[in-house]
């Protein structure tokens, strides 16, 4: 039997006829279904009360805060354990993210699969960093796997954050924090709370998310914009709001600052903060070091992103290409045809002869076509010359490397 990986509405893990299946985004599959953390791009299978799912208590807490409704057939796990499903088995790791978030090491008699789901590789305000695993075939999400994405030590964003926030109201405003409800919302607030005396007001989903974190331990010290507190405070304008992306902001004396990873590349139009519950680049490239995989794959890469995978083959030496719907093993992706997609390859090979030119995948299939190979050969063939270093993906296309 074959451990195989593959995303086609989550990302499913399998050995033999046994099978897991991770942050389904879809209903489509009967595995059982391990969900990493509450953000709704992850948490999708609690749209569903049918499934039967394996999830955090503070991952349930959470989405009850945010108003998902029927959050049923829950089976609670924690860091340090170990779900056992027959020959596979499950254990659970922090992923340093957010409150309840969880990393899943998957082992068989073949080989172990690590699944970050979104991580953070540093200690934080708020989380401890994720744990590395050692692991045969590492899923890492890659949301700032670009060069670009440096973020400061935490502790100079924590000046520059409250150093803005205390002139901003001897200014006469009130600095006021767009963040995600789950993760820097509350990691400004402590910030905040360690260093400066400023009380503070949540709006919205930011103060039911607050209260599930004081709930489970947290010392954040918070009141609502709708309380007679917080509406106290606004009036006073001698405080701080903190408030989802999105939302109404309550007073006209607002003065605004964004707090996301994001902020690194923005111009200096606007005061942001570079303040994320994602690993950086350097981040993401240290923990695969750590976990010291023979293949890795990457999810969430966007466009400035999607070439992480590079980076690693690159830099650390290890294969690595994007999770996609086709099958992969811990030797590399499972081909169907196996002997037609090396001869493809090898006709592929004498026909790109010009280095630095790049072609395009479309000319490449025409080329092939002719030589009686099928655009699926094609694809597979260029994915595996990249896989081996071979070929390069380029803007438009791939070129030798």
């Amino acid at each position: 039997m074959e451990l195989k990986v593959r995303q086609r509405g989550g990302t499913i893990i399998e050995y033999g006829d046994q099978g897991v299946i991770l942050d389904p985004t879809s209903n489509s599959h009967s595995y059982p279904t391990f969900v990493s953390h509450a953000h709704a791009d992850h948490a999708a299978a609690f749209k569903h009360p049918e499934r039967e799912k394996y999830a955090t208590t503070e991952t349930y807490r959470l989405l009850e805060a945010m108003g998902w409704k029927r959050l049923d057939n829950l089976n609670q796990v924690k860091v340090g354990d170990t779900v056992k499903l027959d020959e596979i088995e499950v254990k659970i790791h922090n992923s340093g993210h957010v409150l309840g978030s969880v990393q899943f090491e998957v082992n068989t008699p073949e080989g172990t699969v690590l699944y970050t789901g979104d991580m953070c590789t540093e200690n934080t305000f708020t989380m401890d960093p994720a744990t590395p695993v050692e692991c045969d075939l590492l899923i890492i999400e890659t949301t700032f796997g670009a060069p670009m994405f440096q973020f400061p030590k935490r502790n100079e964003i924590a000046v520059e954050v409250y150093q803005w926030a205390v002139n901003t109201v001897i200014n006469g405003r009130i600095p006021t924090f767009k963040t995600d409800s789950i993760g820097n919302a509350q990691e400004i607030i402590s910030i905040l709370n360690k260093y400066t005396n400023l009380p503070v007001v949540t709006t919205k989903s930011a103060t039911k998310v607050t209260d599930v974190y004081r709930e489970s331990g947290y010392n954040l010290d918070s009141v609502d914009a709708n309380s007679d507190e917080g509406r106290d405070l606004i009036d006073s304008g001698k405080c701080a709001i903190i408030t989802p992306k999105g939302s109404k902001v309550p007073t006209d004396l607002s003065e605004m600052a964004l707090a996301s990873g994001w902020a690194v590349i923005m111009n200096r139009g606007r005061v942001a903060f570079p303040l994320s519950d994602h690993a950086d680049y350097k981040g993401l490239l240290g923990f695969i070091r750590k976990c010291k995989p023979k293949r890795v794959l990457t999810f969430h890469g966007g466009k400035m992103t999607k070439d992480f995978h590079n980076h690693i083959k690159n830099t650390l030496r290890i294969p690595a290409s994007p999770l996609s719907t086709r099958v992969e093993t811990i030797k590399g992706p499972l081909m169907k045809n196996e002997n037609r997609v090396l001869a493809c390859s090898r006709q592929i090979i004498r026909t790109i002869r010009i280095p630095g030119f790049v072609y395009q995948p479309t000319w490449l299939a025409k080329e092939m076509s002719r030589q009686g190979f099928s655009t699926d050969e094609t694809e597979n063939s260029i994915e595996l010359l990249i896989e081996k270093g071979i070929l390069k993906g380029a803007e438009g296309g791939v070129r030798l490397t």
